[in-house]
């Protein structure tokens, strides 16, 4: 599953892409931006004023949706 997700991560880095993360208690804070890096355990995301990492398992427990603009 995680292998699956990473090379889907693959396809869509450096690409335009809108994500929503799960902050609790049925919250949600979405951003805009790219995929900017891959490393072994976690990605990373850059909006225009920062940039968030997040575990490939975080999107594997929906905390992070991932969806194309």
């Amino acid at each position: 599953m995680i292998q699956k997700i990473k090379e889907d991560l693959k396809g869509k880095k450096n690409k335009y892409i809108k994500i929503k993360v799960d902050v609790g208690r049925n919250k949600y804070e979405e951003y805009e931006g790219y995929v900017d890096e891959l490393y072994e355990n976690i990605w990373t995301f850059k909006t225009s004023s920062d940039i968030k990492s997040f575990s490939y398992k975080d999107i594997l427990i929906k905390s992070v949706i991932l969806s194309p603009l």
